[in-house]
């Protein structure tokens, strides 16, 4: 009875989303989880825009992107990146199986098709949600297109001051960005 008691309020002190986020499959959760936090982080972008332009924009990026995403992963149990291949900061470089990933997504694109969101079990027993970055907003060409052409001499500095070694220019509208990696804890 101890034992049975004990565990009742084990369960019962976990936070509401881990319990919640376990009990559901990663393709049904995970396309939630990436639209409330792009959606978080494109109202901040389209704020500093509308405030200080493309440069001020940056630094939502550099300070804030990471903050939204370590707020709402905790809120739903699961932690959120976004990786590339060509990242703007250091730490969104892709790793191996995000990289395989990003080249299942590129072929689709190639083939003139939608990527489709990918699930994998990870050999921890975490499950991971993927999901693709295209570029479909001209707004991110401020900060992302070509150099001089779309980001203007004021972003080019603050690119230059805030990323040095930044590889996230020249795309074009429809390119791969990026991937989002929502990663679920194993189930318990």
């Amino acid at each position: 009875m101890n034992k049975l008691l004990h565990l009742s309020l084990s369960v019962m002190t976990l936070p509401l989303g881990l319990v919640a986020q376990n009990q559901l499959e990663p393709a049904e959760v995970g396309p939630k989880i990436v639209a409330e936090t792009f959606g978080q982080l494109s109202a901040a972008l389209g704020d500093a825009v509308a405030q200080s332009g493309a440069p001020g924009a940056l630094r939502i990026c550099a300070e804030k992107a990471p903050q939204i995403a370590t707020e709402v992963g905790l809120a739903h149990g699961v932690t959120i990146r976004r990786a590339s291949q060509r990242p703007r900061n250091p730490r969104n470089v892709a790793d191996h199986t995000e990289q395989e990933v990003l080249a299942a997504f590129a072929d689709a694109l190639t083939r003139r098709e939608t990527p489709k969101a990918q699930t994998r079990l990870n050999e921890d027993g975490s499950r991971s949600f993927f999901a693709p970055i295209v570029l479909a907003n001209p707004l991110c060409l401020q900060c992302h297109g070509v150099v001089v052409q779309e980001v203007k001499p004021a972003t080019v500095e603050a690119l230059r001051k805030l990323y040095p070694d930044d590889r996230a220019t020249g795309f074009k509208l429809g390119d791969l960005r990026g991937l989002w990696h929502v990663r679920f804890p194993a189930k318990p």
